[in-house]
């Protein structure tokens, strides 16, 4: 059976689901994302529009010429007619931009949108490939900045994740070993108006990070395959591998420092702590979760020496107060994702009900999962971050596991906003990301639009100024 969005069987659409992919080159890139926009039974006008750099041109050109498909350019003479796409590729140029430059290069993006606006059919794509990169030792979210302008007149629809692995084709991007690249992803129809703006968000006010802070060999991202949870752990309907928390403490901490986490569950923060030989901290606001993380930290402490500690308090993470834990040499944590978990008929939420297992984080009002409004959800929990600051030594680490959300149509992007919220009280590090290829695909939005597996979790990273 074919579907009415772009006459592909599900067979078909299922290998594009994924949110992240391994880069292949310009040419694959382009073909998968014009293979699955585009309806090329003849039913639509076989048009795209493309920006690009020369080396992106040939690429587009051999793959339109096979798709036969009709591609028009800045530089085209010809009247623009319908469009099924706009693929927009500016990489490479974001790559060596300084932020005056970069801030041009977004006003012709601007104006190439608000133009070509009537053009796009109804309910179809633009799709944007661009990154985040670091620049005279400052690291500058051009990517973010860029989807929150286009987002004011399209509707903010999802993103994938392009990696680079290896350092040959990264270091062309950014100086990272493993480097990744975003394809953003915006639709017209009934929520969108044309009506560009530049937000007033900005996301480089507060940028203060020293130069040379980050060598070639960093990567920023790993496929992280966690073992699997036993009877106690599963409980939780949200927990994270200690495998990953150990990643980030050893690469942000030395041996006795003291580990916090303000939204502890199960204690997986913790422990991941003592089994590396920090000190673990940390509080929690279920009785039901702390109780078995006392117990997990208990059955292990027994193992350690006495000068590696642990406290676990059940406690609102916005009432510590400065005698209930040292200072804070490392704070990693993973908070809610909003109010998801509350969300009837999700996936995920019918497989734990199906297993007689809790379908959120608690029944607690003051629970930040517990949150209906999206505003006021981020507010509080920068506020908890800010507080806890307080806390933390100078020049000490933060790093929040999160991700986008999608929400009954919509996208909201709560990674970009805590990026662009913490600013006030840390400086924003290159993010991380956490790729999942351990769960199974499924086919959303078959038939009538693209909504991707999220399987990329951001790793978002600051150091108190």
């Amino acid at each position: 059976m074919r579907n009415r969005f772009n006459n592909i069987t599900s067979k078909e659409w299922l290998p594009f689901q994924k949110s992240w992919f391994i880069d292949q080159g310009d040419e694959a890139t382009y073909r998968s994302n014009l293979r699955f926009f585009l309806r090329l039974d003849g039913s639509l006008p076989q048009n795209i529009y493309y920006l690009g750099d020369d080396i992106g041109k040939k690429a587009i050109k051999k793959v339109a010429k096979s798709l036969n498909i009709k591609v028009f350019y800045p530089e085209s003479k010809r009247k623009i007619p319908e469009l099924q796409l706009i693929l927009i590729d500016i990489r490479r140029q974001e790559s060596c931009l300084s932020l005056t430059a970069y801030q041009k290069l977004k006003k012709e993006i601007f104006q190439i949108a608000q133009k070509l606006y009537p053009n796009l059919i109804h309910r179809r794509f633009l799709a944007i490939m661009h990154q985040n990169t670091l620049y005279r030792g400052k690291y500058l979210p051009y990517a973010w900045d860029m989807s929150q302008m286009l987002g004011t007149g399209l509707s903010a629809r999802d993103e994938k994740i392009g990696c680079y692995d290896t350092f040959a084709s990264a270091k062309k991007y950014a100086p990272f070993a493993q480097a990744t690249y975003y394809i953003s992803y915006f639709r017209k129809d009934e929520n969108s108006l044309g009506n560009f703006s530049i937000p007033e968000i900005d996301f480089f006010k507060n940028i203060q990070l020293e130069k040379n802070q980050f060598k070639a060999e960093t990567p920023n991202w790993q496929i992280f395959r966690p073992k699997k949870r036993n009877k106690k752990e599963i409980l939780h309907p949200a927990k994270f591998p200690e495998q990953i928390a150990q990643f980030f403490i050893e690469r942000f901490t030395k041996p006795k420092n003291n580990v916090f986490d303000p939204m502890s569950g199960t204690g997986s923060t913790q422990l991941a702590a003592l089994q590396i030989g920090r000190n673990g901290y940390g509080t929690e606001l279920s009785s039901f979760f702390i109780d078995i993380a006392h117990t997990r930290l208990a059955t292990f402490a027994e193992t350690l020496p006495q000068k590696i500690k642990h406290k676990l308090l059940l406690k609102d993470a916005r009432k510590i107060t400065k005698r209930d834990f040292p200072p804070i040499d490392y704070l990693f944590t993973s908070p809610p994702y909003w109010d998801m978990l509350n969300m009837k008929g999700a996936e995920n939420q019918a497989t734990r009900k199906a297993k007689g297992l809790q379908l959120n984080y608690s029944d607690d009002t003051h629970d930040l999962g517990n949150i209906s409004d999206y505003e006021q959800f981020v507010d509080e929990l920068c506020s908890i971050y800010a507080k806890l600051a307080q806390k933390m030594k100078s020049g000490a680490y933060l790093t929040i596991i999160v991700k986008n959300i999608k929400k009954k149509g919509k996208s909201y992007p709560l990674a970009y906003d805590l990026g662009w919220k913490l600013q006030e009280h840390f400086a924003l590090l290159p993010e991380f990301f956490w790729l999942q290829d351990d769960l199974r695909l499924a086919p959303y939005g078959y038939g009538y639009t693209f909504v991707s597996n999220t399987f990329h979790q951001y790793c978002l990273t600051f150091r108190k100024k």
